[in-house]
């Protein structure tokens, strides 16, 4: 990984100023999209540990669609 690592830095490092903008964009854009599935997965966990006790279900579906007010 480490190799990988320094392998990344240098072709950034390359990168015009003006096109390493876009490029994090698109990484960073990346890590939101897994970050997103993997909460979305633990919450699909927790919540079929959790089904049938009173009133999870309702607050875990709450959480999930955002209505968080």
């Amino acid at each position: 990984m480490s190799a990988l690592r320094d392998e990344l830095h240098l072709l950034v490092d390359r990168l015009p100023d003006g096109e390493l903008a876009p490029v994090l964009e698109l990484a960073r854009q990346r890590a939101r999209r897994g970050r997103r599935r993997e909460a979305a997965a633990a919450l699909a966990q927790i919540q079929a540990r959790m089904s049938g006790v009173t009133g999870v279900d309702d607050e875990l579906d709450r959480l999930r669609d955002g209505d968080r007010g």
